[in-house]
C-alpha cells in the first residue's frame, strides 16, 4: 500500500458517534456473536465455582489467552461490518465478508496479548490504604485501588496499540500493509486513537473491577460470578465494537481504501476527489 489518503486528522469523537450508531443498526449481528461469548464465559465460570477442586484454575493465564484469541475473531467480524457496510452486493464483497481471520491479524493481536503479559509483571503502586485513610467509602476504595494500579500499565499498552492500530483494519479488509506504513499513515489519528484505547481498556477494567466486588456482595452460589463475568465479557464486546468501529472509519480515512466494486458499476475505480 504505497498511496495515501487524506492527511487530515480524523475526527475520533465524531467516528465515535458513527460507531455507536453503526451497533444500533446492526444489533443482531452483534448479539450473535457476543452471545457466544457471554455463554463460553457463563459455562466456564460456572464449571470452576461449582467444583472446588477447579479453583485453582480461575486465575490461570490461558483463559487470558483464550479470551483473547475469541475477542480477536470478534473484533475482525465487526470491522468487516463496519468496512463492508455500504458496499454494493458483488462476489468480491462477499468473499472478503466470508474470510476467515487472517494470520496477520492474529500476529498483530498475538503481539499485544504478549505485551500486556510482560507489563502484568511490572511493579504496581497500591492506592487502598491511602483510600480508605481518607475516608473513602468500601466501595470506592475497592474500585479506585483495584484500577488505579494499572493505569501506568494500560497507558503503556494504549501507546504502544495506537502505533500499529491501522494494521488490525487493515487485515479486515485484506490489504497489505506494512508496520512502517501503519506507523506513517496513522500519524494524524495517532492521539486520538491513543486516548480512545486508554479509555476503553479502563472502562473494561472498571467494569471487571465492579463484577469482582459484586461477587462478594452476592449469594454465594455458582450462578453468581458465571453471570456477571458473562455481563463483564459483554460489555467487553461492546467496547469491542466500538472501537472497531472508529478504525475502521480511521482507516477507510487514511488509507484511502474503498471495498470492492461490482465488475459492471460505472465508472469502477474511480474515487471521489477530496477538497
Amino acid at each position: 500500500m504505497t498511496e495515501r489518503g487524506s492527511a487530515e486528522t480524523p475526527a475520533i469523537g465524531w467516528m465515535l458517534v458513527d460507531s455507536v450508531a453503526l451497533w444500533l443498526r446492526n444489533q443482531a449481528a452483534f448479539w450473535a456473536a457476543a452471545f457466544v461469548v457471554a455463554v463460553l464465559t457463563v459455562s466456564i465460570e460456572f464449571v470452576l465455582a461449582w467444583d472446588n477442586r477447579f479453583h485453582g484454575l480461575r486465575e490461570h493465564w490461558g483463559w487470558d489467552l483464550l479470551f483473547s484469541l475469541v475477542y480477536a475473531f470478534f473484533l475482525d467480524r465487526w470491522m468487516r461490518i463496519a468496512l463492508l457496510e455500504d458496499a454494493s452486493p458483488c462476489d468480491e464483497v462477499d468473499a472478503l465478508r466470508a474470510a476467515l481471520i487472517r494470520p496477520r491479524f492474529l500476529a498483530v493481536a498475538g503481539g499485544m496479548v504478549v505485551v500486556a503479559l510482560g507489563l502484568s509483571f511490572a511493579p504496581h503502586f497500591y492506592v487502598y490504604d491511602w483510600l480508605k485513610d481518607i475516608g473513602a467509602a468500601e466501595s470506592v476504595a475497592y474500585v479506585l485501588g483495584s484500577v488505579l494500579p494499572w493505569l501506568p500499565h494500560l497507558v503503556i499498552w494504549s501507546m504502544a496499540l495506537a502505533f500499529i492500530a491501522l494494521l488490525l483494519p487493515a487485515a479486515s479488509a485484506g490489504a497489505r500493509m506494512s508496520i512502517d506504513e501503519a506507523w506513517d499513515t496513522g500519524k494524524p489519528a495517532r492521539p486520538g486513537l491513543f486516548a480512545m484505547i486508554l479509555v476503553l481498556a479502563l472502562l473494561s477494567l472498571t467494569m471487571l473491577t465492579l463484577c469482582a466486588w459484586g461477587v462478594q456482595h452476592l449469594p454465594r452460589k455458582p450462578w453468581a460470578p458465571s453471570l456477571l463475568a458473562g455481563a463483564s465479557r459483554l460489555f467487553d464486546c461492546v467496547l469491542l465494537a466500538l472501537g472497531g468501529g472508529v478504525l475502521a472509519q480511521v482507516f477507510r480515512q487514511l488509507a484511502d481504501w474503498e471495498p470492492p466494486e461490482p465488475d459492471d458499476r460505472p465508472y469502477r475505480g474511480m474515487r471521489p476527489r477530496k477538497s
